[in-house]
């Protein structure tokens, strides 16, 4: 296994508009880093470091976006923080057989922590980050002390919606056909996709970084794992913190997936963000800062 360290050029250009658009100010300005690391189930992980030292946090993001859809928290967290890219999603390679369910994503993702992110407490996740968290924590004993999992418990994970176009004529184009299929989305929200995720081509047009905007639409399902029950429960008995976190109103969330989480995990916490309208880390990230920072003082440090 080898890894290296990269900064794109001008990938981090709109850092500090989003730093001022949160109304935060640092003394220091931000630093982030690219980062790539090669891994024995084939094809690379990257990721960003964000701050100077030891990462003890591990973002990991939802399907169809990448590390940088943690801008906003890992800004207002100010604390040194690791955001991978799941395999088939931002700069980390496309899987061979376009498989992207969980637990196949787990063994990439346990060794990008261990090369990047030794020293780990706390990982974050949401949606298939989230799901592949889980995985991770009770297939690596050790790697993780806590488990934060925002607005996402298996079978509550939505799977990815038909692929749509593969290829458009320009960003803007990108953008409005995101508009059209997800018109309850912030725009805000959708115009960071299409900036972060779509990739120009050699001929002039605009496609998906991720594998799943490629994929046949009959090969974009099954993202989502509900025997993951079973996992989160061997979690929790482990004597790993659970923290869900869920939005005031949007959220994927039901009744009885709560329910079954108190069954299966009766220590594990649920924190409502009364202020969120449905994305914690988008619309609310100060809040989900303060959420993991508490978390992560509170989780003890590996041996």
């Amino acid at each position: 296994m080898s890894s290296n360290q990269v900064v794109a050029d001008n990938e981090f250009a709109d850092v500090a508009g989003t730093l001022e658009g949160l109304g935060l100010k640092r003394d220091v300005p931000p630093t982030v880093q690219r980062r790539w690391v090669s891994v024995i189930t084939g094809g690379h992980v990257s990721g960003l470091s964000w701050g100077a030292g030891p990462a003890e946090i591990v973002l990991l993001h939802d399907a169809r976006r990448s590390a940088r859809a943690w801008d906003r928290p890992a800004l207002a967290l100010d604390l040194p923080a690791l955001a991978l890219d799941l395999p088939g999603h931002g700069r980390s390679n496309w899987r061979r057989d376009g498989v992207y369910q969980p637990r196949k994503l787990a063994p990439a993702i346990a060794e990008a922590v261990r090369s990047f992110a030794p020293k780990t407490r706390v990982v974050v996740g949401r949606g298939l980050g989230a799901l592949t968290a889980i995985a991770l924590t009770v297939r690596n004993p050790g790697l993780a002390r806590g488990l934060i999992l925002i607005d996402t418990l298996p079978g509550t994970a939505a799977d990815v919606p038909a692929a749509g176009p593969t290829r458009f004529a320009s960003r803007d184009e990108a953008l409005t056909w995101l508009r059209q299929t997800h018109p309850s989305a912030p725009p805000e929200l959708l115009a960071d996709d299409v900036r972060h995720e779509a990739a120009e081509e050699d001929d002039g047009t605009w496609g998906w970084r991720h594998h799943l905007g490629n994929l046949p639409p009959e090969r974009n399902g099954g993202l989502d794992d509900e025997t993951l029950w079973d996992q989160i429960g061997a979690v929790a008995a482990g004597g790993v913190p659970v923290l869900v976190v869920r939005p005031g109103s949007g959220g994927r969330l039901t009744t009885p997936s709560l329910d079954e989480l108190s069954r299966r995990a009766p220590g594990a916490q649920v924190v409502t963000v009364a202020e969120s309208a449905g994305i914690v880390e988008h619309d609310q990230p100060a809040r989900l800062a303060d959420l993991i920072r508490e978390f992560h003082s509170d989780t003890p440090q590996g041996s």
